[in-house]
């Protein structure tokens, strides 16, 4: 194979990528903001990440936690990762193109992923609270914001979308053929997103997974959601050590490799019909991949499900994503 293209030019001088956060991101990003009235009153600021690779479904659950956050403390400044790039000069000019398309990712990501952290550092240094999505194709920028956000006196709650390889790959194909919403979210042409991004973005959210599991003091809760906002796993710092139980990424092992259920099976038999009849061979390759997932299951192992509840009088402890301290 060629070696990949040397991309460095698109890299933007500092004084650039400064002038277009200022000028641009902010204004965009950060219309008239406040912390939120419980922040005022002396609570600790809020930042809610929601995890999951690409076609994982992330662009249905936030609009849900967005609403709720909203309802119980106003407005968060809503981050979604994948969307900075488009504030790069080049990211229009370069998604123009098919021969170029595939290099407006790469080409524009470095900046991409400053101006996420510049953007995290401003709302941090407002006290704002946060709602951030990401694929966590870099799960090394995850980590430090997540504990960035800790050092700087957030409560950090992250919720996880563990949905198998197979389902998110057919996620991302029936989006962009159908011409789903998702497959443009704010801003961002419809695009086809490449396969190694996302595999690279599963593989990615397990080591972010891992990571949590190996710093149990920095994240406040974590939930382990299937789509259709299905809670299998939820911890948090509860205990006498005030640290979580280090369980995530097995927990999302668990939901990646699990049997389908019939509506899962379904629903995928009918975007494999759709797609078979525009791309016979990665209908054929996803085939292959769904067919271990496709066994009865064995009732012993299934696991328990709850629907995702946000805070109320009578809600479920284990199925509740709390928005602030409780």
């Amino acid at each position: 194979m060629p070696p990949p293209p040397d991309l460095t030019s698109y890299i933007l001088p500092a004084q650039t990528s400064d002038d277009i956060f200022k000028s641009q991101i902010l204004p965009a990003e950060f219309p008239s903001l406040a912390p939120a009235p419980q922040t005022q009153a002396g609570q600790r600021p809020l930042a809610v990440l929601i995890v999951g690779q690409t076609g994982a479904g992330k662009t249905r659950l936030a609009p849900a936690v967005l609403k709720a956050q909203t309802a119980l403390r106003g407005s968060p400044a809503h981050i979604i990762a994948d969307t900075y790039k488009t504030y790069h000069p080049s990211y229009a000019t370069l998604t123009a193109s098919p021969a170029t398309a595939p290099l407006a990712s790469p080409a524009t990501g470095p900046d991409a992923r400053r101006w996420l952290r510049l953007a995290a550092t401003h709302a941090a240094d407002q006290r704002l609270d946060l709602l951030i999505e990401s694929a966590c194709r870099h799960p090394d920028d995850f980590t430090a914001l997540a504990a960035a956000l800790h050092d700087e006196g957030y409560r950090v709650e992250v919720v996880v979308l563990a949905v198998p390889r197979p389902l998110s790959r057919l996620g991302i194909l029936t989006r962009f053929h159908e011409r789903l919403p998702e497959a443009g979210s704010r801003g961002l042409p419809v695009r086809l997103t490449p396969i190694k991004v996302h595999d690279d973005s599963y593989s990615g959210l397990l080591d972010a997974a891992q990571w949590i599991d190996a710093h149990p003091e920095t994240v406040d809760q974590v939930l382990v959601v299937r789509r259709g906002n299905l809670v299998a796993f939820s911890d948090a710092k509860e205990r006498p050590d005030g640290k979580l139980m280090g369980q995530v990424a097995a927990a999302i092992v668990r939901e990646r490799e699990r049997p389908l259920t019939d509506v899962e099976k379904a629903t995928a038999a009918e975007d494999l019909a759709k797609l078979e009849k525009r791309d016979t061979v990665q209908a054929q390759e996803l085939r292959a991949m769904l067919a271990p997932l496709l066994a009865e299951p064995d009732p012993s192992s299934l696991q328990p499900l709850l629907p995702l509840e946000f805070p109320t009088e009578r809600c479920r402890r284990d199925a509740t994503l709390w928005l602030g301290d409780s």
